[in-house]
């Protein structure tokens, strides 16, 4: 008896170990599974993330070799406003190709000086005219105070003036500000550049030079 109970024994210990020998050997067969595909996952998306590198590089390679940087950027903008407000691609293309570093500009600056206009005074002399009566240019500033706090005729060039530049034909633009005050027009083959600055009481300087555009 005592030995049949021990083979009994014996038998059922050693089927219990062989399941178990097979749930193991199955885990280990699924864990193997795993890992391969875990490995191969791992591989393809290491080939995606460098496939995605290779892409960003080429796509910043692209950026900086065609999207205009630093000089080139203000440049293109300057292009698109300009056919944006209509003018064509034919004239851009004409200037680009005339323009040179080299400058040709009259000998001598043109100076004049108008009063600047105030609410106490108007009068003659608060304009005058530059390119053949093409340009003119107008003043108009604060009354001025004396000592003791009371308005004068003139305007005090301390504070912000408006200085109109009307073009015969065109378009009138004022600018307000502090003197001195430049501004540039453009008038078929002719560049004006002005600078407005003060001057003896009750008048403003005007500075005009004439070059060639471009």
């Amino acid at each position: 008896m005592i030995a049949a109970i021990a083979w009994y024994s014996f038998m059922q210990g050693r089927d219990r170990a062989a399941s178990r020998i097979e749930e193991l050997e199955v885990q280990v067969t699924e864990l193997d599974q795993t890992t391969l595909e875990a490995r191969e996952e791992s591989a393809a998306a290491r080939a995606e993330i460098a496939a995605l590198r290779s892409e960003a590089a080429t796509w910043r390679q692209r950026y900086e070799s065609e999207v205009p940087q630093g000089d080139s950027a203000v440049l293109w903008q300057l292009m698109i406003r300009r056919l944006d407000e209509g003018v064509s691609a034919d004239r851009l293309a004409e200037v680009v190709e005339l323009a040179a570093n080299t400058r040709n500009c009259d000998a001598e600056m043109t100076t004049k000086r108008i009063i600047v206009k105030t609410h106490l005074h108007g009068g003659t002399d608060t304009s005058a005219s530059f390119a053949d009566g093409r340009i003119t240019i107008a003043g108009e500033g604060e009354t001025a105070r004396d000592a003791n706090g009371n308005p004068v005729a003139w305007y005090d060039p301390a504070r912000t003036v408006k200085i109109s530049f009307i073009e015969i034909g065109g378009t009138t633009e004022v600018i307000e500000g502090y003197l001195p005050i430049n501004q540039t027009i453009l008038l078929g083959q002719d560049e004006w550049r002005f600078s407005v600055t003060e001057g003896p009481r009750n008048f403003a300087l005007i500075s005009a030079e004439r070059c060639d555009y471009p």
